[in-house]
């Protein structure tokens, strides 16, 4: 099942794409920031586990400095 970008007007998703992915942080306090910077209310309600497990997003929406590359095989923040 594909990843959606969880980005307000941003289409992207894995099957189309080469970017990577990043799950919302389970920490309350880093999730609460993404979801603040997304600014979209309709995330406000979710716990950290719900948008951790349901909501992704790209690598546009993420500072090239803050993504780490050191496998081929996962990306990390």
């Amino acid at each position: 099942m594909p990843n959606f970008c969880a980005a307000p007007n941003c289409t992207r998703k894995s099957t189309q794409s080469d970017l990577a992915f990043f799950r919302f942080p389970r920490d309350p306090a880093r999730c609460q920031k993404w979801v603040e910077n997304c600014r979209r209310a309709d995330l406000e309600d979710k716990t950290p586990d719900q948008l951790n497990k349901h909501y992704r997003l790209c690598a546009k929406h993420v500072e090239t400095s803050m993504i780490c590359r050191t496998s081929p095989y996962r990306t990390v923040l």
